[in-house]
């Protein structure tokens, strides 16, 4: 018995065995992140296990399929089976018996292992521990579209990486405050983009690099001093950056949000809620909690001070208010205010809105009598990878990943940190028998000689033998995360799932007539994800179907049959309300234009020949709405002059339009005084030309140029060439 229960007791502990295959800095590390953005605050959640887990220092499984509670009740976290509670703790925590085992949180998936904790005597937290790789494959199509260009995609893996791996030694979280984390929520393209930098760090001087990135610079990276009043670092620098989708925004709020007279509190209306209430949500945090509060004026509101970057680094705002609290004896709404002068910037942007100003980059602010216009280009703080500028590069400048991560980061290496995962195993405990009852054997008694009746064998004690009895497996393999999706830029069907056991796959397409083309046929596959390709050139636009069929050794099938629509666009771009002008006294001119849908864009302008002169845009990609885009006129003789739009969307379909503007370039004349007694006004400049006319001394003339020792000058209505020098 004493065997028995030592057997036991070992039984009951659980021991992740890490068995190293490479040496321990080598090894793929894992990141903890606390579940936040997509879950919200909740004292309960459900959770779904595909593939068994196991309840730390517990015998207890969940049961893969099956859905089960997990509860905050007086800072303990209970998890149940229906109402029946299976295990109550401080912490829960929950591990895979495989690696490809995931776990549904209120219908998110996420892979790896968990903790619930107890987050301010309230909810319940999970704290997700996960696989660098893994966690990357659910960061990176969460910050980039997943759709864009391979090269980018890594250039976005091999940052995150590197930003995550900043922050190893601390649970982080899965929204912007560190890097948005979707969980289980792959996709092809992404996915690739991580394997394919597996491990891949950006390092200066042997140390990681703070591997920042925003949407869009605005056309020009600013550095991490300016930013955020940071010590200076090398890799972080200001530069142009021309292939920066230099994405647009502005905002307009009135000054006057609403008359106040003789309204009651729900007549008060304001004009810009947007806005208003997000100053109203900053007031909340800043002395103004649980207060009703109606924002009636904002008059003043500026950003300027702009940093070596060019963006703003100081603002002022003045905005009038009530609370409904306040009163007077007349039972009138007192008027309060708010003024803030030569604030960060950033407290301005936070209490109009990140959303509405989405960068520090202002390019005009305009103000009337009534309205306040802010404009600008950028999203984010434009500090290092520029998401946009990464997609041009490669998209349109047909840069690599490693380029492009060269110029956002100057001077940064990229290092292999690690290249192999360790492989954990799980020694699961097991419940115990029941206790063998031993059955009493009579005994065999010795004849007078002391041997034993013949034909009798000695009788040795053994131990019982328990045989077990055979598994029947009769489950079918589970075929989940099915994703299918088009890329109409590469003409390709994307097709992805994941199954829990080793089996023979077949994937098909059948259109809508039930014409079938295999892309895999009975392929013995391991569990795991499979993502399959179809190139869609060939194929008509409709409704198609993708076969998956899973059969596993025990001859279990499972299928399912995901439809999607085939709508291949052969609309070209439209381009619409073109307009041009030219400002002929400061050399300047300025387009705008709209497009009805993303495309990548050409602007230049022509002579009247024919002839190319320079590009505002060269096949850039560029959002739907209003482009403005400014040139100069300086190099430009007096004439006619054509700019050509071209835009084309990632069907290659294309449109063109042509608008013209004319220079007359405004002449600046100065006058002049004729020093010698009497001077000669040539036709030409030369002393052979005819002579038209003569001038005296101290006669004024107008200088119309100067063209060598000549100027040519006029008088009345005479227009001719005299010598410089005779001219004061």
């Amino acid at each position: 018995m004493k065997k028995l229960g030592a057997c036991f007791l070992a039984l009951l502990l659980l021991i992740n065995v890490v068995i190293p295959s490479v040496s321990a800095e080598k090894l793929e590390p894992k990141v903890k992140v606390k579940l936040v953005n997509y879950l919200g605050n909740k004292t309960e959640v459900t959770i779904k296990p595909i593939g068994e887990y196991l309840i730390d220092q517990s015998i207890v499984r969940l049961t893969t399929g099956k859905s089960y509670l997990v509860k905050y009740n007086n800072n303990k976290i209970t998890i149940l089976d229906g109402t029946t509670p299976l295990f109550t703790s401080d912490t829960v925590k929950l591990l895979p018996l495989n690696e490809t085992n995931y776990l549904a949180i209120n219908n998110r998936n996420y892979l790896g292992s968990f903790q619930f904790v107890p987050e301010n005597s309230k909810y319940v937290r999970p704290i997700n521990e996960v696989y660098m790789e893994d966690y990357l494959k659910g960061v990176v199509p969460s910050e980039m579209y997943a759709e864009w260009h391979r090269e980018a995609l890594k250039t976005q893996a091999v940052a995150a990486r590197t930003y995550a791996l900043s922050y190893q030694a601390v649970t982080i979280d899965d929204t912007i405050n560190y890097q948005v984390y979707g969980g289980y929520n792959w996709h092809p393209n992404s996915t690739a983009a991580v394997d394919e930098t597996k491990g891949e760090v950006l390092k200066v001087n042997g140390r990681l690099i703070s591997a920042v990135f925003s949407a869009s610079n605005g056309g020009k990276t600013e550095s991490n001093a300016n930013s955020w009043n940071t010590s200076p670092v090398s890799y972080l620098t200001i530069k142009e950056d021309k292939y920066d989708a230099k994405t647009a925004w502005d905002f307009s709020v009135k000054k006057q949000q609403f008359i106040p007279a003789k309204l009651t509190w729900s007549q008060m209306i304001e004009n810009d809620t947007t806005i208003t209430n997000t100053i109203k949500a900053w007031m909340a945090n800043h002395g103004y909690a649980e207060k009703e509060i109606k924002i009636t004026a904002i008059p003043v509101l500026s950003l300027h001070t702009p940093t070596s970057g060019g963006r703003v680094s100081k603002g002022d705002i003045t905005f009038e208010f009530f609370t409904k609290d306040k009163m007077d004896e007349k039972g009138s709404f007192i008027p309060q205010m708010i003024e803030y002068k030569n604030v960060a910037a950033s407290q301005i942007r936070a209490m109009v809105g990140n959303r509405i100003m989405k960068s520090y980059l202002v390019t005009d602010k305009t103000e009337t009598n009534e309205t306040i216009t802010v404009k600008g280009l950028g999203d984010g703080h434009g500090v290092g990878l520029s998401q946009w500028g990464a997609e041009n590069r490669a998209e349109v400048g047909h840069q690599k990943y490693d380029e492009i991560l060269g110029f956002y980061y100057d001077g940064a290496a990229i290092v292999k940190e690690y290249s192999e995962r360790p492989v954990t195993v799980v020694n699961v405990p097991v419940e115990p028998t029941e206790p063998v009852t031993e059955v009493p054997v009579e005994p065999v008694t010795e004849d007078q000689t002391g041997q034993l009746p013949e034909g009798t064998k000695e009788q040795v004690p053994t131990e019982p033998i328990v045989v077990p009895a055979p598994i029947s497996d009769k489950l079918a393999p589970n075929i989940s995360e099915v994703k299918v999706s088009v890329d109409y830029k590469k003409n390709k069907a994307l097709i992805y799932f994941q199954f829990n056991e080793k089996a023979e796959v077949t994937v098909y397409l059948k259109d809508s007539k039930g014409k079938i083309i295999y892309l895999t046929k009975d392929e013995l596959t391991n569990p795991g994800i499979v993502k399959k390709e179809y190139n869609i050139s060939s194929l008509p636009n409709g409704k198609y179907y993708v076969g998956i069929i899973t059969v596993d050794l025990s001859n279990n099938k499972s299928s399912t049959l995901p439809s999607f629509e085939l709508k291949k666009d052969k609309t070209a771009p439209k381009l619409s309300s073109v307009k041009v002008s030219v400002d002929n006294n400061k050399n300047k001119g300025a387009i705008s234009f709209k497009t009805n849908e993303t495309a990548n864009v050409t602007v230049y302008i022509k002579n009247s020949s024919g002839r190319t002169l320079s590009y505002l845009k060269k096949d850039v990609s560029t959002k739907a709405g209003t482009t403005n885009l400014g040139y100069s006129t300086a190099s430009l003789g007096n004439g006619k002059y054509s700019i050509v739009i071209s835009a084309s969307d990632r069907n290659k379909n294309r449109s063109s339009i042509t608008t013209t503007f004319n220079v007359k370039k405004v002449v600046k004349t100065k006058t002049g005084k004729v020093t010698a007694s009497r001077l000669n006004v040539r036709a030409t400049a030369s002393t052979r030309s005819k002579v038209i006319g003569t001038l005296k001394q101290n006669q004024s003339v107008t200088i119309v140029s100067t063209n060598g020792s000549w100027k040519k000058i006029k008088y009345g209505k005479t227009t001719g060439y005299v010598s410089s020098k005779y001219i004061k």
